[in-house]
């Protein structure tokens, strides 16, 4: 009898640990999912500005852009898979999941950027991230560590085919535990691509339509995350020594601005304020380059350069297209289209791409570095016309055409034909005065002339008299000028500041010329950056240097307005 009271105290006891033991539990738990709730990233939250991605009711339907970079020496083309910047991001500090659940999955890709890529002038920094790829029954697993445009890490793994799949991806203690369906398919150490704390989102597909269900976000172990929604876009520009702002207190009051690419305007405060309240006309680096909106015959991209456009409205900045027509940064199926198909692909991508931004876009370059760098082509009656793969189909009679159906398009919007070298007096001025003299006489629809103005080299410095001149040539002939890709190397502080002031002068001094525009704004962005060099090595040519400081450039052209 005494054994089994004593027992039954002994079972009392435990059970009363057990208890206790599973109130600990459950309460931790409960702690824990008030503590680190489960973040939602599709309610509420905006995915409607993202290249590829479309809402429905189900959730963001993913279609393929299979969009790539030609670089400028014309080599194999590079990925350029859609990141959502104008949308939702993640800050967090710790452990971490996504989970995403997806429908339809045939080689469709989630990817996790500690940080986004950065597009230059016709090529893509790559930075640390993740990309999960699904194609039916295999998992294929990509980590760049932001030192190499290629995977320096890839494991793949064969999982159950399945129409829908849940993949979670679990960053603990360092590495990236890969789960589908609730099970680990693979551990890949994380390489410290989250050491910023920040989590961008990318979405892909390479052939079918997939749909992201849901998408989330959970903090793990005294951990936390927030979403961080997308930016504001209605900023300051009140400054009177901006740079816009000083433009319109003079007599002959012009456009001041500058290229802007589009990634850094999302993700970079500092540079998106510098936009907004120094300029009041942009022009998209590479937003609106065929390549880019155009990626597919039967598919445009508009999202991007919407994008940039919206922002400029909210900011009472105008902005000039770049490029319509351009021998370089075309997709693959452009160049590669027998010739005799290419006048209407050319006529179809402008009446798309103007129509769409009518009443948007003010100015169009319309034609972009038509001129030849070859000399022969400069002689025996040649024309000194670049021959590109529009020059090869329709030879001259390419560029009377692309005005003729932008006019069309838009015709409220004014016309210019940009190039470089225009600043000297050579066969280039005389080349491009000639075929401006045969656009008049045959009535097509021309406004203006862009001077790129790009001075990378001592041979590069322009003399204003003559670059004065020219632009006095032009109102003769009742075309505008502009300045419109101007930048200057920046080993001698004091020589770029007099060229850079130097040819504002001519511009203000001149009735006909309406802008100046800088090709980029700071160092940090800038196109004369060395194409896939890792790490960065970044040019000295622009106004603000790399860390965001102005330079004795700047101070240069505020002196020039003010006087």
């Amino acid at each position: 009898m005494a054994w089994t009271r004593k027992r039954k105290v002994i079972t009392l006891k435990i059970l009363g640990i057990l208890c206790l033991g599973c109130a600990i539990v459950f309460g931790a738990i409960l702690y824990s999912k008030n503590k680190y709730p489960t973040l939602d990233l599709l309610k509420n939250q905006d995915w409607s500005h993202m290249t590829g991605a479309s809402i429905t009711p189900n959730g963001i339907l993913v279609s393929p852009t299979n969009m790539t970079i030609v670089h400028q020496d014309g080599s194999i083309p590079q990925p350029n898979p859609p990141v959502n910047l104008a949308g939702p991001h993640l800050k967090f500090n710790g452990n971490i999941q996504i989970t995403a659940v997806m429908q339809g999955v045939a080689n469709s890709s989630l990817r996790l950027y500690g940080e986004p890529p950065i597009i230059y002038d016709e090529w893509r920094k790559e930075s640390p991230s993740i990309n999960v790829n699904i194609n039916y029954d295999m998992l294929t697993a990509r980590i760049w560590d932001g030192s190499s445009s290629t995977p320096m890490d890839i494991r793949t793994a064969s999982i159950p085919a399945r129409e829908k799949i849940t993949l979670t991806l679990r960053d603990y203690n360092h590495n990236i535990f890969i789960l589908v369906n609730g099970r680990v398919i693979t551990k890949i150490p994380d390489h410290n691509i989250f050491v910023k704390g920040e989590i961008w989102f990318g979405l892909d597909t390479k052939v079918n339509n997939w749909l992201l269900k849901n998408l989330t976000a959970q903090a793990l172990r005294k951990s936390w995350v927030h979403i961080i929604p997308s930016p504001q876009f209605n900023l300051a520009h009140d400054n009177p020594m901006a740079l816009r702002n000083l433009s319109q207190v003079g007599t002959h009051k012009i456009l001041i601005g500058t290229a802007v690419p589009s990634f850094p305007l999302f993700y970079d405060d500092d540079y998106r304020n510098l936009v907004a309240s120094q300029f009041n006309i942009i022009t998209p680096e590479n937003a609106m380059k065929p390549e880019f909106i155009h990626p597919q015959q039967d598919t445009y991209s508009f999202e991007e350069a919407d994008n940039l456009v919206r922002f400029a409205q909210n900011n009472q900045i105008l902005v000039h297209g770049h490029t319509l027509v351009y021998g370089k940064a075309n997709p693959q199926w452009m160049t590669q289209a027998p010739a005799e198909t290419r006048e209407k692909i050319m006529v179809d991508h402008i009446k798309a791409v103007v129509e769409h931004f009518q009443g948007q876009v003010a100015e169009w370059d319309v034609i972009n570095e038509p001129l030849s760098d070859k000399d022969p082509d400069y002689l025996n009656s040649n024309n000194g016309l670049r021959s590109n793969i529009w020059f090869e189909a329709m030879g001259e009679d390419y560029i009377e055409t692309a005005l003729r159906q932008a006019h069309t398009a838009d015709p409220q919007a004014k016309l210019f034909i940009n190039d470089y070298g225009l600043e000297k007096n050579d066969k280039r001025w005389d080349a491009m005065l000639s075929l401006l003299k045969r656009l008049k006489a045959q009535g097509v629809p021309i406004d203006g002339v862009g001077f790129e103005s790009h001075v990378y080299y001592d041979s590069d410095l322009i003399d204003p008299k003559v670059l004065s001149s020219h632009i006095q040539t032009l109102a003769s002939l009742g075309l505008r000028a502009r300045i419109s890709e101007i930048d200057v190397y920046g080993d001698d502080p004091q020589l770029q500041a007099n060229q850079y002031s130097a040819v504002l002068r001519v511009c203000i001094a001149e009735p006909n010329c309406d802008s100046y525009t800088t090709w980029g704004i700071t160092d940090r962005y800038g196109s004369t950056t060395r194409p896939d060099r890792y790490p960065l090595v970044t040019g000295n040519s622009l106004l603000w240097d790399e860390g965001m400081k102005p330079k004795q450039a700047l101070e240069a052209l505020q002196r020039v307005f003010q006087q």
